[in-house]
């Protein structure tokens, strides 16, 4: 099955890159032609050229489908006038301006555009006056302006900078923005103004109601055959051979030798009048279409041609040779191809097709049957002495014989007037062939659907995949500089050297591909044409693959083709397209190639190129390149690239979270910015579907972006930050022409990612260390006083239990020993004391160690222990304690009461000890607020300050005022020399009855 039966499908892609496309001929000066449908042929066959088409109207973009008139600004945007208002035109996006959005514009009928040279756009309206726009600013002119018209028909620009204005009733000109009126009432009382032009001698024609011309000796009025109400001007143009044609609502007159004579060629009102650079004269017409003149012949399109209507109302040429025709029912670009197409006369849309080109011009196409293409004219062709077959290809070897491939009967071989008939099993793999080649030993190599069959005279050779071919389906046949064979299958590649099938880096990469075409340059490099998998290059061992990704414009090769000028022409399903041939090895950096793509004119539409069969494509003596197709032989005269500027790169649209953003040359988002979607275009008139991308957001991509053509740029969850984003258009055929877009934005932080929150949080986290530790510091000074504390209060317990108890056994054994030995009664007495006072130290000493691991929890009777202390120390010591208690008692909690006590005792046994008294007195006070006690006793007294200063160590003093002040009392000792000594303390009752309080307390 031939490459176009499997791929019939993708013939839809011409009507996307085309929409469609024009063809028609250009007569050589004969004055004589027939017209059919578009298609202009002269009595004998002439040079033609082809245009391709693309129209625009409502559904594509437009406002409304009038165009009146066209233009281009300086910066390369078109400028369309309709009837639904002013577009500006990047090639693929329009932007309208009307009455809603431009309050300047008071009509939205756009009659006519002018594009001065300063930039600025002057646009004429259709009853709402003229318009100036420049800076991105609209004013319009009106009545009060002093423009007593506000139909505005015509706009030019003259040499000296002044604006030509013609409206429905006067001429106008603007000079240094003052508008005046110029005088045309001695030809005409309200002088109607449809055209107005500059010729090469500085003259102003003015035409309407009638034709003046202005010049340096003043106006004056010509002439027009015809009645006068046939000789309404509607357009005016000077050609570049000096001639004035103007067209009339009758027609179309030009001056011949000073007297205006008429065309009779042109039917109806000539709307409109445009010569391209190229010398073409394009007439528009209302009704009849459109016409042109070129090298004094005339030819005429119609709406059953390539125009959407026969009402023609503008024509204008672009800075790359483009027409553009505005109609009653849209616009039409027209641009020129290199590519015609030749039908094939009877022919029907077969399944096969093949095109060779013969050593003498001829150039052979194989479809429903044979045909022969000489001077352009394609006839059918019966060889003599050959059965009614289906034929393949035919190919003729350099001894100048024909070999006749055929669908299922063979191969027949034309020599000197007789036919050899070549069939399977016994000289071929197979009856159905496929490919012809002819190796340097003169050899035929003969591809098959089952094989490969090699002819030399009597001998024939097969090879099949049992002989080691990579498959039984083979597509294509070369033969290298070296003389090796490669044969291109439908599931890999074979290399056939010195008669035996070998591998290497090409075969391998191969393997799985469905090699169609074969080619090598002149270079010795080795070309591969796959049907999916794009193309590659094999040199000095190295495969190099290039796709679409690399700029080919479809991954499907059908025919390889090297038409010795340095470049390699590719066809594929719906393509023809070429590149400049490498001659060394690409940089891995500059792997994009070079490629033309060629666009077919309007009536190969809908065309499918033919390949699997080789030749699928040839090239003729003349340096035309031939390629076979369902409409017929398309043929591609090559010529220079055109010099034209790059695509300009534009950014045509923001959005940030699905909502439109003007465009600014910078942004700034906020924080909160998830999703965010940049859209760009070139600002290209000519075909934009060669147009390619790299876009880069600096500052987040690492390197550019390859987007091929899709035209969005999508960001998701962008950081914070600055960015910079950039874009870059090009086209296929010329990479290194690059055009760039770009604008700044910014993407706010979160508070949680700023510099001050990230400074607090700093800030912070140093003082909660600091806090740490300056906790820990207090926490461990807390923990080394309170255990200098328990220190003390171990020092204390230790003085006022065991060395207060030890003290009073020494003082009872000192006292016994000091008896004599016949009073046994009192050393006995004394004993008993003393063995009673160990105990009782003893018994004090278990209850501190008691309450150093346990919480004292019960309340204790202050009255009856310091009365059981008083009854004691009197025992001990002799002496007279008494203990009495004022006011209303009150318990006191626990350990608090101990240290009450401890305080007394201290007190008590310091004076008995120490001050040698005959009387104690213990004296508790209770009040509602407090806590009074006092011990005094009578005892010799001390000079406190004389004892500090004597640096001696007095524990049992300090530890009652430790007790007293850690319970939140107060202390005071009073004492004097012979005049006893008093201590006194207060502790306030809240202390003593609060858990609070007796917790602080270290046990």
């Amino acid at each position: 099955m031939s490459g176009f039966q499997s791929n019939r499908r993708k013939s839809w892609l011409w009507c996307r890159r085309i929409n469609p496309v024009l063809f028609f001929a250009l007569l050589a000066p004969d004055p004589g032609f027939v017209a059919h449908a578009g298609t202009l042929t002269t009595k004998a066959a002439a040079p033609v050229e082809q245009y391709t088409r693309r129209i625009w109207r409502v559904q594509d973009g437009l406002p409304e489908d009038t165009v009146q008139a066209i233009q281009q600004s300086p910066d390369g945007y078109l400028w369309i006038g309709t009837t639904g208002g002013l577009v500006r035109f990047d090639g693929s996006h329009f932007h309208l301006y009307d009455h809603a959005t431009t309050p300047a514009l008071a009509d939205n009928s756009v009659f006519c555009v002018l594009s001065a040279r300063d930039g600025s756009l002057w646009i004429g309206t259709d009853g709402g006056g003229l318009v100036h726009f420049k800076d991105g600013a609209f004013r319009a002119y009106t009545q009060a302006a002093g423009l007593t018209n506000g139909f505005v028909r015509s706009l030019i620009e003259d040499d000296q900078g002044r604006i030509w204005i013609g409206t429905d009733n006067g001429l106008f000109q603007m000079n240094q923005d003052k508008l005046r009126q110029v005088d045309t009432s001695p030809f005409a009382s309200a002088f109607a103004v449809h055209s107005i032009v500059e010729d090469r001698a500085h003259r102003i024609w003015v035409g309407g109601s009638g034709l003046l011309v202005f010049d340096q000796a003043g106006v004056s009025e010509k002439q027009l055959p015809g009645r006068d109400s046939e000789n309404r001007v509607k357009s005016i143009v000077e050609t570049k051979d000096g001639t004035i044609w103007v067209g009339t609502v009758s027609g179309l007159d030009r001056l011949v030798e000073g007297k205006f004579e008429p065309v009779p060629q042109i039917k109806g009102t000539v709307r409109t009048l445009r010569q391209t650079g190229d010398g073409t004269l394009w007439i528009g017409s209302i009704g009849h279409g459109l016409y042109r003149y070129v090298n004094g012949g005339f030819s005429h399109l119609t709406s059953a041609d390539l125009l959407p209507s026969n009402t023609i109302l503008s024509i204008f040429e672009d800075a790359e040779q483009q027409v553009w025709v505005g109609t009653q029912e849209g616009m039409v670009r027209l641009s020129k191809t290199p590519v015609s197409v030749l039908p094939l006369p009877g022919d029907s849309d077969s399944d096969i097709g093949t095109i060779s080109a013969d050593t003498n011009g001829t150039i052979w196409a194989a479809s429903s049957g044979v045909f022969v293409i000489r001077d352009g004219v394609a006839r059918p062709y019966k060889f003599p002495n050959l059965p009614d077959v289906p034929i393949r290809n035919v190919f003729r070897d350099r001894s100048g014989d024909l070999w006749i491939g055929t669908d299922g009967s063979g191969v027949y071989a034309l020599t000197h007037g007789r036919v050899i008939h070549y069939t399977a099993p016994s000289r071929l793999t197979n009856n159905f062939t496929r490919a012809f080649l002819q190796s340097r030993d003169g050899a035929m190599w003969i591809a098959t659907d089952e094989g490969v069959s090699r002819i030399a005279g009597e001998d024939t050779q097969n090879y099949q995949v049992r002989n080691g071919l990579a498959y039984f389906s083979t597509r294509a046949l070369v033969e290298d500089k070296h003389g090796d064979i490669w044969i291109g299958t439908d599931h890999g590649l074979s290399h056939l050297h010195a008669g035996a099938f070998v591998r290497d880096a090409a075969t391998d990469a191969l393997a799985e591909e469905k090699v169609w075409s074969i080619l090598e340059d002149d270079h010795g490099t080795l070309w591969f044409g796959t049907r999916s998998h794009g193309l590659f290059r094999y040199q000095d061992g190295r495969i190099t693959t290039y796709t679409t990704a690399q700029g080919l414009a479809t991954n499907s090769i059908y025919q390889l083709l090297d038409n010795h000028h340095g470049s390699l022409w590719l066809s594929g399903p719906t393509t023809i397209s070429s590149f400049p041939l490498p001659t060394q090895e690409p940089d891995k950096e500059e792997t994009h190639l070079k490629v033309n793509v060629y666009e077919l004119p309007y009536d190969s539409i809908p065309a499918q190129m033919y390949g699997g069969r080789q030749p699928a494509g040839c090239v003729a003596r003349d340096g035309g390149l031939w390629f076979a197709s369902s409409r017929g032989a398309v043929r591609v005269l090559p010529q220079p690239a055109p010099h034209v500027a790059p695509p300009r790169a534009l950014l045509t649209g923001i959005k940030a979270d699905g909502r439109e953003l003007p465009l600014a040359s910078s942004l700034v988002f906020p924080a909160s910015l998830s999703r965010l979607e940049i859209s760009f275009a070139p600002l290209l008139l000519r075909s934009q579907e060669d147009v390619r991308f790299r876009y880069r957001l600096e500052g987040f991509d690492q390197d550019w972006i390859y987007a091929g053509t899709n035209r969005v740029a999508s960001y998701t969850n962008l950081p914070a930050g600055k960015y910079q984003f950039r874009v870059v258009a090009f086209e296929v055929n010329n990479p290194a022409a690059v055009s760039e877009a770009s604008f700044g934005l910014q993407k706010k932080p979160h508070f949680y990612d700023t510099w001050w929150f990230v400074s607090l949080c700093l800030l912070a986290a140093g003082l909660l260390i600091l806090v740490i530790y300056q906790s820990r510091i207090r926490s461990l000074r807390l923990r080394f006083k309170a255990v200098l504390e328990e220190r003390n209060r171990l020092a204390r317990e230790m003085h006022d239990t065991v060395i207060q108890g030890c003290t009073s056994i020494s003082a009872l054994l000192e006292a016994i020993s000091s008896l004599r030995r016949e009073n046994l009664a009192l050393q006995e007495n004394l004993l008993d004391h003393a063995r009673l006072q160990v105990r009782s130290t003893i018994d004090e000493a278990r209850q501190a160690v008691w309450n150093l691991r346990h919480k004292e929890e019960s309340v204790a009777d202050l009255g009856s222990s310091a009365a059981a202390i008083a009854a004691r120390t009197s025992e001990e010591f002799g002496i007279a304690v008494h203990c009495t208690e004022e006011g209303r008692p009150f318990s006191v909690r626990g350990s608090l009461a101990r240290e009450l006590l401890m305080v007394i005792r201290e007190a008590v046994y310091n004076g008995a000890l120490h001050g040698h008294p005959r009387r104690i007195q213990i004296k508790l006070v209770y009040t509602r607020d407090e806590l009074d006690s006092s011990v005094h006793d009578d005892g010799c007294g001390f000079d406190p300050t004389a004892r500090k200063a004597e640096g001696a160590q007095h524990y049992g003093i300090e530890g009652m005022r430790e007790r007293v002040e850690r319970m939140g009392g107060r202390i005071s000792i009073v004492s004097a020399p012979e005049r006893g000594t008093t201590v006194s303390f207060s502790v306030r009752r809240a202390h003593l009855q609060s858990p609070a309080a007796e917790d602080s307390i270290p046990i």
